[in-house]
């Protein structure tokens, strides 16, 4: 038998990386819901530090994660920020899950990338083909975390039945993106650069 749709309605629902452009979009979607949404700055919680996530999370209690947070960019700042890229990721990952666990999360879903894949995987890509060959490596720090996390999730699903799922975007593009010259993706840079020629 299937399993009923997971409800939000009365929920403490927690955005982890609401500023980003997936984190926004799930907080202005959220709006429309009835849950009491919950956001913190990085100033507030720094995702990378343990103990304050930790602390975080014991007192707001959320019932449900989305974990949209993390350092993202181009391939120049994937390439030129390997140690941050890898570091700052893998911790965001850990802690956020970690204690979503710890403080008994009802839900937790984890932004993937489509980077996990093998540079040289078939096309269309599968997801069995995750692990199944070397990465791209101008990214392979961010991917390299991502699979961690996605990892994670899959350990605390099999071996604590939580009810944690990963879910693997395509590139994405849009409101609140970075069009940071050098460090943001393809498809931002591309409007930046269409927008400054047409000024």
């Amino acid at each position: 038998m299937a399993s009923l749709p997971f409800e939000l309605r009365g929920k403490t629902v927690y955005v982890a990386g609401h500023r980003g452009m997936v984190g926004a979009a799930l907080v202005r979607r959220l709006a429309a819901e009835n849950v009491e949404l919950l956001t913190v700055t990085r100033n507030e919680v720094d995702l990378r530090d343990q103990a304050a996530v930790n602390a975080w999370f014991a007192a707001k209690r959320p019932q449900v994660v989305f974990l949209a947070a993390a350092k993202v960019g181009g391939i120049v700042a994937n390439n030129t920020l390997r140690a941050e890229f890898l570091y700052d990721n893998l911790a965001i990952a850990a802690n956020v899950i970690h204690a979503a666990h710890v403080h008994g999360a009802g839900k937790l879903m984890f932004l993937g990338s489509s980077c996990i894949y093998p540079k040289l995987a078939p096309q269309p890509l599968r997801e069995d083909s995750m692990l199944t060959g070397p990465l791209e490596p101008t990214n392979e720090p961010y991917a390299i975390a991502k699979i961690a996390g996605i990892k994670m999730v899959e350990a605390y699903r099999s071996q604590y039945g939580a009810d944690f799922i990963n879910v693997m975007p395509t590139n994405l593009y849009g409101r609140g993106d970075n069009y940071h010259p050098e460090y943001s993706h393809v498809v931002a840079a591309l409007i930046r650069r269409f927008h400054e020629a047409k000024v």
